[in-house]
């Protein structure tokens, strides 16, 4: 199992973890937002060989009106959140199709199926892994290769930007990862393509063929207060 992270001292823990659960893990520090990163990533998963599963969790969201972002945070988020998706993805899939098996599970959310206000770049990175997924998955239909969106809301992460955001958001409960990881596995076992983590968020997600789009605008709109600053 390859594992990739900025913090060296993480991935060295976890790593740990697994050995002594009779598992393996090879760590690999990247900053898939640079170049550098993201070539290092896709050498190494090149040298392993076949890889049965990839997940494609890495995210980070800024928040703040867009009018006052810093454009290179925005941009930053851009490359991390879809360009080393679906560069990743890219590398991949071939190999999965040759074999004719093969999973790939990206995390999407609950806001990609709507604009959120005050997280405009977030929620539109979101939107495209979405539809990236469904795509894909219409694409590889009959191949052996299976691909999931998972979509949960608030999840009790380092991404603290939504937890402590002084609005509603704030105040909404967030899961654990250890259900949306247990829920993506089953849904990708179950040959789901998209899953929303959470029945409350399910409903949520539904209501947004219900709602008109302006409401749904608007709604998303007050849940959230935005920063005085723009942060990432």
């Amino acid at each position: 199992m390859l594992a990739v992270a900025r913090r060296r001292e993480r991935l060295e823990q976890l790593a740990s973890d697994l050995t002594t659960s009779g598992g393996h893990l090879e760590p690999l520090v990247a900053d898939l937002q640079t170049r550098d990163g993201l070539a290092a990533v896709l050498h190494r998963s090149g040298e392993l060989g076949d890889v049965e599963l990839l997940v494609n969790n890495a995210g980070v969201a800024t928040a703040g009106d867009f009018l006052f972002a810093r454009l290179e945070a925005e941009l930053s988020a851009i490359r991390l959140n879809v360009d080393a998706l679906v560069a990743l993805t890219h590398r991949t899939l071939p190999a999965m199709v040759r074999r004719g098996r093969g999973g790939i599970i990206n995390l999407s959310s609950l806001v990609g199926f709507q604009p959120f206000p005050h997280f405009a770049v977030y929620a539109a990175s979101k939107a495209f892994v979405l539809s990236f997924t469904e795509a894909l998955a219409e694409e590889l239909r009959g191949t052996g290769v299976r691909t999931l969106a998972v979509c949960p809301g608030a999840v009790r992460t380092e991404m603290v930007v939504f937890a402590r955001n002084e609005g509603l958001l704030g105040r909404l409960p967030s899961m654990t990862p250890e259900a949306v990881v247990a829920t993506a596995l089953r849904a990708l076992e179950r040959d789901r393509v998209v899953t929303v983590v959470g029945w409350t968020n399910r409903v949520v997600a539904f209501s947004n063929r219900l709602a008109p789009r302006w409401l749904m605008r608007r709604l998303m709109a007050s849940i959230a207060r935005p920063p005085s600053v723009a942060t990432r």
